[in-house]
């Protein structure tokens, strides 16, 4: 019987990641904090703000890489180091669900911003893009303006013709 599904591309995108995974909490044991990533600063490294409220130098563990995708404000678990206070190791990612568990739970502290509310507000503030548009159409009267500014500025002009190249 053919394969009537497709060819190549249908079969590498046969083994689809299912988004059915446990949500994994800290362990204590294990020296784990909770952190939200403040800045990507690339090569798989980031700035985070741990719930412990320090900030930290956070590393993508090797089986993330290119399989899990972090943006500034996800919200994360990480390993912390004994060695090394200031820098950490990033294990697992919480989706926005995970997160409203979290709350619940009441794993996550108050003085921790969530992202969600902002983004609907700054949709609305940055819809122009920097561009300000106006529906203004020439009257008359403002050419007879303009002719009388060019006139004055004709008037400026003439007093300046005594300026020598050189001197500039």
């Amino acid at each position: 019987m053919p394969n009537n599904k497709g060819g190549k591309k249908y079969k590498r995108n046969k083994q689809e990641v299912k988004e059915n995974k446990n949500t994994r909490f800290k362990d204590e044991d294990e020296s784990q904090e909770y952190a939200q990533i403040t800045r990507a600063l690339g090569n798989c490294r980031f700035e985070v703000l741990c719930f412990d409220s320090k900030t930290r130098l956070a590393t993508m563990c090797g089986k993330m890489r290119k399989r899990v995708f972090v943006n500034a404000g996800d919200f994360i678990l990480v390993s912390l180091r004994d060695w090394q206070d200031s820098k950490c190791d990033i294990i697992d990612k919480y989706n926005a669900n995970d997160v409203q568990k979290l709350k619940q739970k009441k794993c996550i502290p108050d003085f921790i911003k969530f992202e969600e509310s902002k983004n609907d507000s700054d949709e609305e503030v940055n819809n122009d893009l920097g561009f300000t548009f106006t529906m203004d159409m020439p009257s008359d009267s403002s050419d007879e303006e303009e002719e009388e500014i060019k006139s004055e500025d004709e008037d400026e002009n003439s007093s300046d013709d005594n300026i020598d190249i050189n001197d500039i």
